[in-house]
């Protein structure tokens, strides 16, 4: 079995070419992940009704403005095919075009800004929870123009192979934030004691910093000569087109996926604050334990566009697989950690509780951490496919079989449990694993049927 694993690691499409390329990506989204986590910490120490607030609230904003980031991000693959092309000279126009999407977020970005008490009044929940809702989701929604930017560029670093910048740059973005979250929300160091707000300002003031690191380096000397990062600068219908045709769709899947997960969280908040609570710790360690792997996922795109692009769908398939046995062994090394060790998890979230407040959320966080393990057995699986299928350009496939199976195994049935029973939580994060192995099936029967293998999104 070593000797199977040595040699897996040197071949091409193995999983040293894997990891190369995801390692800096795993990083980034860890840290992102981890930038998340803390930033609850804080707000869960700050007031426990702040942790029920702020992921509605963070929900609900991305809801609405998640479409254009999801086109954006789609410049990795275009930018990853005509990499692997060699036509680096375009490269610099893709990004450009993906910078345009800002100007089509705007009609939707500012309304939303301005009317977001009408919108947290509606959903209804506590006033308490509401005014912190409104506070949070107010500033997070006028980062989207500056998150379009950051992930155009952050698709064409990866693009090309130059996961580093990414990684360093949202490096940057998690100290500075961890660093703001800790002076704003409590108001240490001089800075105005602001709570929820803080953190969201946070939020802001450090990926803008992020950003403006891309940027510099984008419109370096180097990139200028190489990919033409300044010279293209001018609006391109065909490839604004192109991006459009293949972007759409991913734009369209986080759309309609923050919905449902909106809807399901909104639902969950209609149980109890307590139900809440413990889904919002819940949430928070699902994510440090994903996100990692979907910086891999990501380079499974990029990697699968550079392969295509070459011609060499052969070793586009393989290195599918070999991500797939990474994936695995960490959801199952994470998953045993969860169910064994579920207090390493909790006990951050659990510092500033209350007595009565610890007996009625740990116990129900201690339950769902085990479905969380569950999930994630699926997960290994279906992200990769879902990062191949994208890759490949199959985006319509990806995008409606992830709204069919998140509206029709997660939220309809939690809804109807809700509505009629009043929960409980376990059930409804139940509902979730069967949406996990759902995804799981249709990217699985997808990926073998092969069709993908002769898709391109280059011209």
């Amino acid at each position: 079995m070593l000797l199977a694993v040595k040699r897996r690691w040197h071949s091409p499409g193995g999983y040293k070419e894997v990891l190369v390329l995801a390692i800096p990506l795993i990083i980034t989204t860890g840290s992102g992940s981890l930038q998340s986590f803390i930033d609850r910490m804080f707000l869960s120490w700050f007031d426990s009704n702040a942790l029920a607030a702020t992921v509605p609230a963070a929900l609900v904003s991305m809801t609405l403005t998640a479409f254009f980031l999801g086109l954006a991000s789609y410049v990795a693959v275009l930018v990853a095919q005509h990499y692997g092309a060699r036509d680096h000279p375009r490269l610099g126009g893709i990004v450009w075009q993906g910078f345009y999407t800002v100007l089509l977020s705007l009609p939707v970005v500012v309304p939303v800004a301005i009317y977001m008490a009408p919108i947290f009044n509606w959903i209804g929940h506590d006033p308490i929870l509401q005014a912190m809702e409104i506070s949070y989701a107010r500033v997070l929604v006028l980062s989207i123009p500056i998150a379009i930017v950051s992930g155009s560029l952050t698709g064409f670093f990866s693009g090309i192979g130059r996961t580093s910048v990414v990684m360093w740059s949202n490096l940057l973005i998690t100290v500075m934030n961890i660093v703001l979250d800790y002076g704003l929300i409590f108001g240490n160091w001089g800075l105005p004691r602001m709570g929820v707000a803080g953190a969201a300002w946070a939020t802001v003031i450090s990926l803008i910093a992020g950003t403006l690191v891309q940027l510099y380096v984008f419109f370096s000397p180097g990139y200028r000569k190489a990919y033409n990062s300044v010279a293209l600068w001018r609006f391109d219908p065909e490839l604004f087109r192109r991006l459009l045709r293949f972007g759409l769709p991913v734009g369209l899947q986080f759309q309609m996926q923050m919905l449902a997960w909106t809807v399901f969280v909104l639902l969950i908040g209609k149980i109890g604050v307590a139900e809440l609570t413990a889904h919002s710790i819940a949430m928070n360690v699902f994510m440090i334990v994903v996100m990692p792997v979907a910086g891999m996922s990501i380079a499974v795109s990029v990697l699968v566009g550079q392969k295509l692009g070459a011609g060499n769908a052969a070793s586009a398939e393989r290195l599918t697989y070999s991500a797939i046995h990474l994936a695995t062994v960490f959801f199952v090394a994470a998953g045993l950690v969860l169910v064994g060790l579920p207090e390493w998890f909790i006990k951050p979230f659990s510092n500033g509780m209350s007595a009565a407040t610890y007996t009625a959320t740990v116990p129900m966080v201690e339950e769902i951490l085990g479905l969380v393990a569950l999930f994630c057995v699926f997960e290994a699986v279906s992200m990769m496919m879902a990062g191949a299928l994208k890759g490949a350009g199959d985006t319509r496939f990806v995008a409606w079989a992830s709204i069919l199976c998140s509206w029709l195994f997660l939220v309809l049935p939690t809804a109807i449990l809700v509505t009629l029973w009043n929960g409980p939580l376990f059930w409804c994060w139940a509902f979730f694993v069967v949406n996990g192995f759902a995804m799981f099936l249709l990217y699985w029967r997808r990926f073998k049927a092969a069709n993908w293998k002769q898709l391109k999104v280059i011209a």
